[in-house]
C-alpha cells in the first residue's frame, strides 16, 4: 500500500482482495467546498419547505354561500329583464 501528501491532496494506493488495484484521492480544500453546498443545499431545502407550508396554511377558501349565490342569480335576471323591457318598449 501507498500512501502519499502533497499539500492539501491525499493519495492512497492499494490492491483489493481480487488483486485489483484501488486507488483514492482526496483534496481537503474540494472537501470543504464539498461540505459547504451539502450544507448550503440543505439549509435551502429546509427554507423553501417552511416558506411552502407557510404559503399553504395562509390560504383559506371558504366555500361559496349558496343562498347569497341564488340572490344575486335572481336579482341580475330580473335587472336583465326590466331592461330589456324597457328596451323594447321604447321600440
Amino acid at each position: 500500500m501507498y500512501r502519499g501528501k502533497n499539500g492539501q491532496t491525499n493519495l492512497t494506493v492499494g490492491s483489493d482482495s481480487s488483486g485489483n488495484i484501488v486507488a483514492e484521492a482526496s483534496c481537503d480544500s474540494l472537501q470543504q467546498l464539498v461540505l459547504w453546498y451539502e450544507e448550503e443545499l440543505t439549509r435551502i431545502r429546509s427554507e423553501t419547505r417552511n416558506e411552502t407550508s407557510n404559503d399553504i396554511q395562509t390560504v383559506e377558501k371558504r366555500p361559496p354561500n349558496w343562498i347569497r349565490v341564488f340572490i344575486t342569480g335572481v336579482l341580475a335576471g330580473l335587472l336583465t329583464g326590466v331592461l330589456l323591457t324597457l328596451k323594447v318598449k321604447k321600440k
